[in-house]
């Protein structure tokens, strides 16, 4: 199963997400631009087993539906856990300068992304 965080949702119809690896990057200085790094202890808070990396240059915009969130029709609709507000407003904040100052760096995946981009 491949978990994501979920950045923005457009009503029931679809998500915008980024990839979360527990394959974490060997870079030992700070992490790339838009990307979060979090050890076993961060990860255990934000009901993770292990550590994980969150990617904000590898974004899905997918529909809504059981074939790209098999957990959806669940009582909990899949959700694993919700991040802290602050942690939450420094993800988005982090998506929004990727997407509108660095844009080519975002690897663009899932059916939902419009075919022109400016």
């Amino acid at each position: 199963m491949h978990l994501t965080y979920v950045l923005a949702t457009t009503g029931r119809a679809s998500v915008l997400a980024a990839y979360k690896t527990s394959r974490l990057s060997t870079e030992t200085a700070a992490p790339a631009r838009g990307r979060f790094k979090f050890s076993r202890d961060q990860a255990l808070e934000l009901g993770q087993q292990r550590a994980f990396e969150l990617n904000l240059q590898r974004l899905a915009f997918v529909p809504m539906t059981a074939v790209w969130f098999p957990g959806l029709n669940q009582p909990d609709k899949g959700i694993q856990s919700h991040a802290p507000k602050r942690l939450q407003q420094q993800i988005w904040q982090a998506a929004e300068v990727i997407l509108t100052r660095h844009d080519e760096l975002v690897e663009r995946l899932g059916p939902l992304w419009p075919t022109t981009r400016h």
